[in-house]
């Protein structure tokens, strides 16, 4: 299989001879197909067939289909051979070829006639040649141009790893990503939170998301009926461009604007130097090019324990001692709830507001810390708070975590600080861990919620609980949704955790900026084809699910879950690489490795 970079060239002439003619490349005008995958091959190539004809004859350059849309073994009543499966697929690539188009389905494939049956992603361009044929679970496969625009393809359960998901677009280019599904894709989240996989996605990368996913007229394991559907585009900015719910047999035809992928996140997740070198190294894999093997990394090991969170969605103001006196108040409070930890917002001692933040000096900072130590080690409960430190000239975004003795255990500076010219950029990740109470768990701060590398790696490396603090401003009734979609993609990486936002201030004296709330205590709990556990506010079996949610108000939230001792979610990481590894793919599999030791542990200390 040729390798990304030997493709970068022939991706790179018509984008330059675009802008050198119009100063943008041009619009793609695309279709989205969602089908009803029918029992027989027959069926579902006549259907392929003529929706693509429908496609071309609306000016589409690309026709997009779901997981399996050609033959799925699993609902199937027929068992074509491997020369007839061949037979069909020629048969679609030769209608690419007759419209100019090209044209990205699924299919089950067997090697062999008496072969087991795996799942493809499968592209021909628009002179009819098969350019992708990519196993899933196994293979990574490279990018493609469409009309100059780069795209890559992910069939359905592989957008959850890195590889598959981010990679291409952060290195490769990707201004389009193609996810194509075969059942809980765009509605696992119905029906708050639909599309919950990939309107974040968009945001982190700002590049379009497109998804297609067949309609079942069947129950699933959640009593749903119909199920599937939920096909789209989603542009950069998170908004949908064009949906559908559960119609069946039906198609989208939109225009994507490649100048609106500016790529921009991805860029600077990129670029970021803790990040850098690793990205570097899945590049050269995706181009063929694995590195050195690297030495293994054990996981970080955890007690199992049940740890109780108070998550306290604080309304901040502008006044440092009447912050830090709130503080004080809601650690007693927690105490009082029997919890293990407090987590306190983003910037919680000063309030959001850059005027606040430039204001706050180092002693009156100090001070500040000093109380919410004492109050810890009096009430015996770990605190997680948000606060600016000074350093020399240059400030950085923490949280301060604070054991129930009262001493700081660790102090996190945001890595992904977008306020230029307020914050510094942390470059420490190993600062993000600590233990609590024998649980490995991790910290995190604002916009780092868009990095989600962070949390990936973290529990490759052993982490069980996730924190995520955050201030953010408040948010029309759709952004909102999409922030709570952004938390939950964010910590859906950890068994147990809470995302705590500020609360809208707007009743204290002198109120900090405005903030929306919706702070979450989350869980990894259920999964496929497992009905909702007991004791969820909303069950996501897919993502991680919501326990307790907080509306705008100042409010606690308390929950408790058992925590450790491994994380299943590395577990299954694991164990796909070491499989890949048998199959002498070890390169991703010595990549991730090299993830799981830059983010590091407090035990590396």
């Amino acid at each position: 299989m040729r390798g990304v970079l030997g493709l970068l060239p022939a991706l790179a002439m018509p984008w330059a001879a675009a802008l050198a003619g119009q100063g943008q490349p041009p619009k793609l005008k695309l279709a989205v197909v969602q089908t009803v995958i029918a029992p027989t091959l027959a069926e579902n190539r006549a259907k392929l067939l003529r929706f693509m004809d429908e496609s071309a004859a609306a000016g589409c350059r690309l026709a997009i289909f779901p997981e399996a849309a050609l033959w799925w073994s699993d609902i199937a009543a027929d068992k074509p051979t491997k020369a007839i499966l061949d037979a069909a697929m020629v048969d679609v690539g030769r209608r690419a070829g007759r419209h100019g188009m090209h044209v990205v389905f699924g299919t089950s494939y067997r090697r062999t006639d008496s072969g087991a049956c795996h799942n493809r992603g499968v592209v021909y361009d628009a002179d009819g040649k098969r350019v992708i044929f990519y196993r899933k679970n196994a293979e990574v496969p490279r990018t493609f141009a469409v009309c100059g625009v780069p795209c890559n393809l992910v069939v359905c359960s592989d957008r959850g790893y890195l590889e598959h998901s981010d990679l291409p677009c952060l290195v490769a280019g990707s201004k389009v990503i193609i996810d194509i599904s075969g059942g809980h894709g765009g509605d696992d989240g119905r029906p708050d939170l639909r599309w919950i996989r990939y309107r974040p996605w968009a945001r982190r990368t700002d590049a379009y998301v497109v998804v297609s996913n067949p309609v079942h007229a069947t129950v699933d394991f959640m009593g749903h009926r119909p199920w599937g559907g939920g096909s789209a585009i989603v542009q950069p900015d998170g908004s949908l461009l064009a949906s559908r719910l559960y119609e069946k047999d039906t198609m989208i035809v939109a225009e994507v604007d490649p100048a609106k992928a500016t790529r921009r996140e991805a860029e600077r997740r990129r670029n970021h130097p803790l990040f850098k070198g690793f990205w570097g190294m899945g590049e050269r894999r995706l181009a063929g090019r694995p590195g050195g093997p690297v030495a293994e990394v054990k996981p970080l090991s955890s007690a199992r324990r049940k740890i109780r969170i108070a998550a306290v969605q604080m309304a901040c103001s502008r006044d440092i001692q009447a912050n830090t006196a709130r503080i004080v108040r809601f650690i007693a409070k927690a105490a009082e709830a029997q919890a293990d930890i407090a987590v306190f917002p983003e910037l919680a001692v000063t309030g959001f507001r850059r005027d606040d933040v430039l204001a706050a000096s180092e002693a009156a900072l100090a001070a500040a810390l000093k109380s919410i130590q004492d109050a810890a080690r009096t009430e015996k409960v770990y605190a997680i708070v948000g606060m600016p430190r000074i350093l020399g000239t240059d400030r950085s975004n923490c949280a301060v975590v604070i054991g129930d003795d009262g001493t700081v255990r660790t102090r996190y500076a945001q890595i992904a600080a977008k306020r230029a010219g307020l914050f510094r950029p942390g470059r420490n990740l190993k600062a993000m861990w600590f233990d609590l109470k024998g649980v490995q768990s991790i910290v995190t701060v604002g916009d780092d919620a868009d990095w989600v590398e962070i949390a990936d790696l973290a529990a490759n490396r052993g982490m069980c609980l996730h924190f995520h603090i955050s201030y953010r401003p408040a948010a029309s009734a759709d952004a909102a949704v999409m922030n709570k979609q952004r938390d939950l993609l964010f910590l859906r990486y950890a068994q147990y955790g809470a995302a705590v936002n500020a609360a809208d201030p707007t009743g204290l004296a002198h109120p900090s900026a405005p903030a929306g709330g919706g702070s979450l205590i989350v869980c990894r709990e259920g999964g496929h084809n497992k009905r909702a556990p007991a004791g969820l506010q909303y069950y996501l079996p897919y993502q991680t699910s919501v326990v307790q949610f907080a509306a705008t108000g100042e409010d606690m939230l308390c929950a408790a879950k058992q925590a450790g001792p491994t994380n299943s979610m590395d577990l299954r990481r694991y164990w796909r690489n070491r499989n890949r590894k048998a199959r002498q793919q070890s390169g991703w599999y010595d990549w991730i490795q090299r993830g799981a030791r830059l983010v590091g542990g407090r035990a590396d200390e």
